[in-house]
């Protein structure tokens, strides 16, 4: 499928569409998308491949804000559900292509804006600020989330990194993930998050229990764990927004 576009009309090759408009504006996400892809595969070219990918995440932004391994795994998972509508031509190589330039767009931005490197995390305030940047309010599914720190509490990277991205009413966050991201960026502690789409951040028993698992977790592996926040609604908890299972004790 080396010339994919070939196959398309006029009419809807995406190139031709970018070039020909008054403002990128115009062109639909897939579109843009199908610009960086290049190729799909057999029977499936390279529009429907992109509008597949845009489906695996939801949104936009949540593509945008993925690295290669979160593209890998979104892939995975979407062909696992969708058995007779699999993404496509979709290997390593274009995921670390994709990886890069979504990775150039959020450095463009981090230049206009704060680098939370410099920050110096002591509360739980402070890392609810941050993590509520990385998840938009009214997403329909939970998501797990890692903020690695060095031994003075300073985020090692620009933004969190999302290790898990789960159904409507659940995430499975293994502590193989959430610490071989921490091991990844040599994090001497993290502070973990997730949200909760019903928009009350009440933790729940498995939230506890699975808190528990990597409290021990961190032990073993001298990874120290901060805090596990749990994400709601801005005006949940009394307008605080979030649930720190520290203050309540889960965490000693």
């Amino acid at each position: 499928m080396a010339n994919d576009f070939k196959t398309l009309s006029d009419k809807v090759k995406p190139r031709e569409q970018l070039r020909d408009a008054v403002s990128p504006s115009e062109l639909k996400p897939e579109a843009l998308l199908a610009i960086l892809l290049r190729t799909g595969a057999a029977g499936c070219n390279v529009l429907e491949t992109a509008r597949r990918l845009l489906d695996a995440f939801g949104s936009v932004a949540e593509l945008v804000r993925s690295d290669w391994r979160t593209l890998e795994r979104h892939v995975r998972d979407y062909n696992k559900r969708h058995g007779d509508r699999k993404i496509k031509g979709v290997g390593q190589l274009k995921m670390l292509e994709l990886a890069a330039a979504f990775e150039l767009v959020r450095r463009g931005y981090e230049l206009e804006g704060e680098d939370i490197r410099q920050l110096n995390i002591t509360k739980p305030e402070e890392s609810y600020r941050i993590f509520r940047e990385a998840v938009h309010i009214g997403e329909e599914q939970e998501s797990f989330l890692v903020l690695p720190l060095d031994a003075k509490r300073h985020p090692l990277c620009t933004a969190p990194l999302r290790v898990t991205y789960g159904l409507a009413d659940q995430t499975v966050a293994h502590p193989r993930e959430v610490f071989k991201a921490a091991i990844r960026w040599g994090a001497q502690a993290i502070i973990i998050a997730h949200n909760h789409p019903s928009g009350d951040p009440t933790p729940s028993k498995d939230d506890i229990r699975l808190t528990e698992r990597l409290v021990e977790a961190s032990h073993i592996l001298g990874i120290q764990l901060l805090d596990h926040l749990i994400l709601g609604t801005p005006d949940s908890e009394g307008g605080r927004g979030f649930v720190s299972l520290r203050k309540m004790g889960v965490l000693t």
